[in-house]
């Protein structure tokens, strides 16, 4: 009888564990869910749709200035390319013709590029031999160059600040002067005062490309395709 008795303990201690183990399970599932949703609705980044066309806008969404400036003020941040462009645009069909791409500034950096800038130019715009001619905003195209403001974000705002309002940015690093920005192909003010009664057209599309990583156990570099975000102002001539 004793037993019996103790063998029913244990079946009973059983099935409560069992039942308390799946309740815990239950609830650290529930809770991975909410915690996953909050994740998802804290980055803004899920609700932009991509397309492929680069010559065809996106929900035909004219801007002006006033969402050009802060878009540029956090490509660096958060790591996206900013491009520049100018082109026909039917208002109609919102397609963009006879688009080339729009120069902003002219860097003094050193034309002897390394080999992986030129590939990269040439891989991401079909440009076989860059120039001095900028139309783009994009850390590592930037860092690539050797551009004076890519050591901090400080830097980069501080080129971003010369740039909209046509100031001389200065060489951080020797303190010369480096980029007058009140001169062609913007004017006295900058981009701002250039472009302060302009259209644009705004295309939001993703793009890949290659990064390389090195792989600690092995001890050698692995390429992984990535993707990223490119946003595209397409000045509206007239």
């Amino acid at each position: 009888m004793e037993n019996a008795t103790h063998a029913l303990t244990m079946v009973l201690t059983i099935m409560v564990f069992v039942m308390a183990l799946t309740v815990s399970i239950v609830s650290f599932s529930n809770v991975k869910e909410v915690a996953d949703v909050i994740i998802y609705t804290k980055d803004e980044t899920n609700y932009y749709e991509y397309q492929g066309e680069i010559g065809k806008a996106a929900e035909n969404r004219i801007i002006g200035l006033e969402t050009i400036i802060p878009t540029i003020y956090k490509y660096y941040k958060e790591n996206y390319t900013i491009v520049f462009k100018q082109g026909m645009y039917n208002y109609d069909t919102g397609d963009i013709t006879n688009w080339k791409y729009l120069t902003v500034y002219e860097t003094t950096a050193n034309r002897n590029w390394q080999s992986s800038y030129n590939k990269l130019m040439n891989e991401k715009y079909g440009i076989e031999k860059p120039d001095n001619k900028i139309f783009s905003f994009d850390l590592d195209e930037e860092t690539l160059r050797h551009e004076p403001w890519t050591g901090s974000y400080d830097k980069i705002k501080n080129n971003l600040d010369c740039f909209l309002n046509g100031k001389t940015y200065i060489n951080p690093n020797n303190n010369t002067n480096y980029l007058n920005y009140s001169k062609p192909p913007l004017q006295t003010g900058g981009f701002i005062s250039k472009y302060k009664n302009a259209k644009f057209v705004e295309t939001i599309v993703e793009y890949k490309y290659n990064s390389s990583q090195k792989n600690d156990s092995t001890i050698s570099s692995l390429t992984k395709e990535k993707r990223k975000r490119m946003i595209i102002f397409t000045l509206i001539e007239n």
